[in-house]
């Protein structure tokens, strides 16, 4: 196999996914809430059916997991989904986008339509986004095997997808402010042709065959093996304590990571005002944050243990999160705050990226953790977890997200915000005249207002992440030692096998 090849084509494959996915994770709600979809009756409705969604996506994803283990084709298991997944889901995001009823004066009435319709797509969405997904991290396990390999591996993974989440993270924030409808129709066409033509690329250059053909040479002998039951599949998840474990480590860091990012925008309109240039700068803060701490990784990974490392995360982006919290509220210049609440942003990104690689390469050690424990090696089902519970994490994140906007009255505003913005889209107002009117409405915004929408993004998060360290210091086994041990008993059950 040409792994380098494979490798650095599996990686840079991982860009368009990670946009696509932050269009819709981080943008989704702020284009239904400032393009004047639905009244606030509905928004509530739509946000019951996109967290159903969501929990429907999480339940789905190891039932997809069975489907992939039991696939045969000259072209192996996992590839084909990779395609099949990213063309169905790029049709359908940007219908997500496009697909919508022009309310007017009804939107009491006609708003039940673009629930329908989103709530429709958002499903599609969902399910074909887990055909890709699960199939493409699948791939990870069966391109490096050794702890350094797989190190590298996930390092090169998580740079790219970080690339192609800022990407998205700071254009959008720069181009939809005064444009929102055509802006966010545009930007996901855009993205969906990027994540189609990375995809394409994973599914002809990344082989996963030790005899680098583009079809499996093994697919004859392939056809002969188990299929994997419904009722195999749990037995596996259920099975692996160490995977249960790492799923609601998951569970947590997903959920705890996502709440800062998908209050971001609403958060920067609040104080800064209506344009995305604070939120650009924000995510270059991210970017930065995020990208030392992937490219670092392995220095450090040789330097300190897992445990070690983790636990130095998590006290760095406490630190963040309290700072960000209490300079938020502060009544300071404006520049100050935000050049503060940067700085202390780059520590909760530094923290947090540390964290998700570490939590990777533990996830990834569970197949081996599995295959040590039974003989059975089962890739499919254990990184059908990842995606299950990054899921449910974003089916709470939302709740909490679309709860606490309209506890706290922010909803009522960027509704009528939404109109302004429908009209600047007919042409019924100019764009300048309109930021001035919007201005003025986000300037209504009251202390309590924003100390509770700085509360659930900042606090809560801290809380979650707490949490999922005490789990892994105590229920989490696998360590440096015990993994190279793994690896060696496996191998040599294998010599022994093959002798």
């Amino acid at each position: 196999m040409n792994r380098k090849r494979s490798k650095w084509s599996f990686a840079i494959g991982c860009t368009g996914r990670d946009m696509c996915y932050t269009l819709v994770s981080l943008f989704l709600l702020t284009y239904i809430q400032y393009t004047n979809l639905v009244n606030t009756t509905q928004f509530l409705v739509l946000s019951v059916i996109i967290v159903l969604c969501r929990i429907w996506d999480a339940v789905n994803d190891p039932m997809m997991g069975t489907i992939i283990s039991n696939t045969k084709t000259k072209f192996g298991k996992y590839r084909p989904w990779v395609l099949i997944g990213a063309i169905l889901n790029s049709i359908i995001l940007v219908l997500m986008f496009s697909l919508r009823v022009d309310v007017k004066d009804s939107i009491d009435t006609l708003g039940w339509c673009n629930v329908a319709i989103l709530g429709t797509l958002y499903l599609l969405y969902g399910m074909t986004y887990t055909a890709n997904d699960v199939s493409f991290w699948s791939l990870l396990p069966v391109l490096s095997e050794s702890k350094e390999d797989r190190d590298n591996l996930t390092t090169m993974v998580a740079i790219f997808a970080s690339v192609g989440a800022f990407i998205s993270g700071g254009i959008i924030p720069m181009v939809t402010p005064g444009n929102m409808i055509v802006a966010y129709r545009t930007a996901a066409t855009i993205f969906a042709v990027i994540f189609l033509i990375c995809q394409v690329m994973v599914f002809f250059l990344v082989h996963d065959n030790k005899a680098d053909k583009f079809i499996d040479p093994d697919f004859e002998k392939t056809e002969k093996e188990d299929s994997l039951t419904l009722k195999g599949m749990f037995k596996i998840l259920f099975r692996n304590k160490q995977l249960l474990v790492m799923a609601l480590v998951v569970l947590l860091y997903s959920l705890g990571s996502a709440i800062l990012n998908a209050f971001g925008q609403n958060f920067f309109y609040f104080k800064f005002g209506y344009n995305g240039n604070q939120m650009f700068i924000f995510t270059v803060m991210y970017a930065v944050g995020t990208l030392v701490a992937q490219a670092f990784y392995p220095v450090l990974a040789r330097k300190f243990s897992r445990n070690q490392i983790i636990k130095a995360s998590i006290i760095l982006l406490a630190i963040g999160y309290v700072a960000f919290f209490v300079i938020a509220n502060l009544n300071i210049n404006e520049s100050v705050c935000f050049t503060l609440l940067s700085i202390f942003g780059v520590a909760i990104f530094l923290g947090q990226g540390i964290f998700y690689m570490v939590m990777l390469i533990m996830l990834a050690n569970t197949i081996e953790y599995d295959e040590w424990q039974t003989g059975e090696r089962n890739d499919a089902v254990t990184f059908s977890v990842r995606p299950f519970m990054v899921k449910l994490a974003s089916a709470i994140q939302y709740g909490v997200v679309a709860l606490t906007l309209v506890l706290c009255g922010m909803y009522s505003i960027t509704q009528e915000i939404g109109t302004i913005e429908q009209n600047i889209s007919t042409g019924l107002i100019n764009k300048q005249a309109a930021i001035e009117i919007i201005t003025n409405m986000l300037n209504t915004v009251k202390p309590g207002q924003m100390l509770g929408l700085t509360f659930s993004m900042t606090i809560i998060p801290i809380i979650l992440f707490v949490i999922a360290y005490i789990v892994i210091k105590k229920k989490y086994i696998i360590d440096e030692a015990m993994y190279e041990k793994m690896i060696k008993e496996i191998e040599s059950r294998k010599s022994e096998k093959n002798a």
